[in-house]
């Protein structure tokens, strides 16, 4: 198939905010040859762009293996077609720009974490360029079916998954603010599949949390906003890397203590508890 380069890389380089430590080797990707490997993905991302599937399977074979750096690859060049699609839904070119920032912001965290060009969350990626996750404001909402039992939600009834991107603060104020777009942007954009319920999957709403935090803090205002359903999970990483930006569980000795947060989750592990991850719903403002 012929991949689209309606835009320039250049162009496309700046719509993904990809920063200048990794703009030299993206450029350079997007100005190759595209490979079979970089060509079956695109392939990929057409079946499943506005559809609610939510998989993403190893598409390497033995003769053509494809790699993170295909991925990459192929949503880059992707870009024109998802913009395109938007623009059908009549979606805000500045939800557009905002929504797919999120391709540089998780590049710019690979670059911190391992000092390379390229993104080890990618997969995450494929919502946004599947056309189901868009930024409203502060969060990111991900229209999804829940597979878990969640009061007041019917068998099939579609809802939003909210995501926090690393991108500032979390008062209540912003918050409340992009709560308050999420039904409606729906309801104008994806008409088809209304939406009344918000949930959230998260280490942050892990009951220690709440329980050790000031209750006026802004990550306790966010975990109140939810109702829990469920059982928490065992997750013991994901509270240090989302503080700290780290997998390992070697050298916690080494990281800092600064805030109240660092020595909330680093005091925990250090007393043998482990983090879980928590389960809440809400309902969306009307």
């Amino acid at each position: 198939m012929t991949l689209r380069t309606a835009m320039s890389p250049e162009q496309t380089v700046d719509y993904l905010n990809i920063a200048a430590e990794d703009r030299a080797n993206a450029l350079t990707v997007l100005t190759a040859a595209p490979t079979p490997a970089v060509t079956r993905v695109v392939a990929y991302l057409d079946s499943r762009l506005g559809s609610a599937d939510d998989s993403v399977p190893d598409l390497s074979t033995p003769d053509v293996p494809v790699t993170e750096a295909d991925w990459l690859t192929a949503m880059m060049h992707y870009v024109p077609t998802i913009i395109r699609w938007h623009g059908d839904r009549n979606i805000p070119e500045a939800i557009s720009r905002a929504t797919l920032a999120d391709f540089g912001r998780n590049m710019a965290i690979n670059r911190r974490v391992h000092g390379r060009f390229g993104m080890d969350t990618y997969k995450w990626l494929t919502h946004t360029f599947a056309g189901r996750l868009f930024q409203l404001g502060r969060l990111q909402f991900l229209i999804h079916q829940p597979k878990a039992t969640i009061a007041g939600v019917a068998p099939g009834e579609w809802i939003l998954g909210i995501h926090i991107p690393e991108d500032g603060g979390l008062s209540p104020a912003v918050v409340g603010a992009s709560l308050a777009l999420a039904a409606p942007f729906f309801a104008t954009h994806f008409p088809e599949t209304p939406v009344r319920t918000a949930n959230c999957e998260s280490w942050l709403l892990d009951p220690y949390l709440s329980e050790h935090l000031d209750p006026a803090s802004n990550i306790a205002a966010f975990a109140a906003r939810f109702v829990p359903y469920g059982e928490p999970l065992h997750q013991p990483t994901d509270a240090v890397y989302f503080t700290f930006r780290t997998r390992s569980m070697e050298n916690l000795a080494t990281l800092p203590r600064t805030t109240a947060l660092q020595k909330i989750v680093l005091d925990r592990i250090a007393a043998g508890g482990a983090w879980q991850l928590g389960f809440g719903a809400l309902r969306l403002p009307q």
